[in-house]
């Protein structure tokens, strides 16, 4: 059975800092700048017996003039609220009890939901500077005094939790039958690609819901968000990233790219989203190159095409295949995020790519190719000896890897590993990701 946690509170009282401490882990981006924290974060507090789902949300500014922005920033906070069954309402006990607290907790009673007050930053007043008694006056029972940033209180605060859940949740799961589809299968998928153009809108489109702030302006996405969805027993993870450019960040972006940055190696596929009407842009390929390095998946998909007619689709791809020869070996697909187009068949094309880079190879298949290779054209010689290959086998998934044995390798050159790694690319049928060659070279002076 999954329970939910939500934090809610105004910005900067310590939300995103309490919500890595909960869950034992820097998920969550913290900075010190007024609505850093844009769409909910979700993690995992872990118990021996159970896990619970902890949410973390934007900042609440009740005196905020309502923005487009700021209002789908809410909507996010919002949803986490509806679909949460506890919540934390953080405040910074040096304000004490303010105005925009008890507006926050009128808010959130409108909910029905049960509430746990959480007063942060205790470690930065002494005890005669705030009156514990007056927060009673609020009405909520639950009243914890932590600090996120060294972690007092945190042990005592998750004891409650699994105790609360112990009492409350146990009781309901065994009146219950929780009924799920059978999951064979979990793939793990990031979206990336540069600022503005359309990750968020993909990733609400793939998840069917509105899950990720969206908005006409660069850098709306600061902090990567993660959900998943369950299609023909297939777990969908999907990542959305912040948007990478090739310069100098300051500190506020820096964070962000160095999430993206580690989704690319966390997850099994990397989608990379492109603007059709901008086509490959010296950042997109910069981005491309850097996925290449890490061996991931790779699955191109080029947005807002919903107004390229079939041969201007057909042409688009011919010129880029043309201009960019290594990209032959990655699907191109067009969508329109915007307009739900080509979105259903984004799944198939995982699936597929997924499958086709993790079936099993065999030595005696990758020799026979060796084989045909060195047939057809045959490395030259070194210093009127011969290179010999004399075996291949697999060495590897992520990134596809393939070992070849035999004796004075080290002179193979640059060029014929390439023409390698096509013929084997072409002859296993793999696209979606580079084939990696290790040459294992034997150390016997008599051959």
């Amino acid at each position: 059975m999954v329970y939910n946690i939500v934090l809610v509170g105004s910005t900067n009282v310590g939300k995103s800092t309490l919500f890595n401490q909960l869950v034992g882990k820097n998920i969550a981006i913290v900075n010190d700048a007024m609505h850093f924290t844009r769409n909910r974060k979700c993690g995992i507090i872990s118990f021996q017996e159970f896990n619970i789902t902890i949410f973390d949300t934007a900042g609440i500014d009740v005196c905020k003039n309502i923005s487009i922005l700021y209002n789908r920033i809410l909507e996010q906070t919002f949803f986490a609220i509806q679909e949460a069954d506890l919540i934390f309402l953080v405040l910074d006990v040096k304000k004490g009890v303010f105005e925009e607290g008890k507006i926050l907790i009128q808010m959130l009673r409108k909910f029905s939901k049960r509430i746990f007050l959480i007063l942060n930053k205790i470690d930065q007043v002494s005890k005669n500077q705030y009156q514990y008694h007056e927060y009673y006056s609020l009405g909520i029972k639950n009243i914890f005094l932590i600090s996120s940033l060294t972690a007092y209180g945190i042990p005592q605060l998750k004891k409650y939790i699994k105790r609360w859940y112990m009492k409350f949740v146990l009781i309901q799961k065994s009146n219950t039958n929780d009924i799920t589809d059978k999951v064979i299968k979990d793939i793990s998928v990031a979206i990336i690609g540069r600022p503005n153009v359309g990750k968020s809108t993909l990733f609400n489109k793939l998840l069917q819901k509105n899950r990720s702030v969206v908005y006409d302006e660069p850098g709306t996405t600061r902090d990567s968000v993660i959900d998943s969805i369950v299609l023909d027993q297939i777990k969908y993870t999907i990542v959305d990233t912040a948007g990478i450019k090739k310069k100098n960040y300051h500190s506020i972006q820096s964070l962000p790219i160095l999430k993206t940055f580690q989704s690319i190696v966390n997850v099994d596929i990397c989608i990379i989203i492109l603007d059709s009407y901008d086509g490959f842009t010296k950042n997109d390929m910069w981005i491309l190159n850097i996925i290449i390095q890490s061996g991931k998946k790779i699955l191109i998909l080029m947005n807002k095409s919903e107004k390229l007619s079939i041969l201007k689709r057909k042409k688009l791809k011919k010129d880029l295949l043309y201009k960019y020869k290594f990209i032959n070996f990655f699907d191109i697909h067009f969508i329109s995020a915007l307009y739900n187009q080509g979105i259903r068949k984004i799944f198939f094309l995982i699936s597929q790519l997924y499958n086709k880079c993790n079936n099993a190879l065999r030595s005696r298949q990758l020799t026979e190719i060796m084989y045909q290779a060195l047939q057809k054209y045959p490395p030259k010689m070194v210093k009127g000896k011969q290179i010999k290959l004399q075996y291949a086998h697999p060495g590897g998934y992520n990134p596809l890897t393939i070992v070849i044995h035999g004796s004075r390798l080290l002179y193979i050159s640059k060029d014929y590993k390439r023409y390698l790694e096509c013929f084997f690319q072409n002859h296993l049928n793999i696209s979606g990701q580079k084939i990696k060659i290790i040459f294992k070279n034997k150390h016997n002076p008599y051959i």
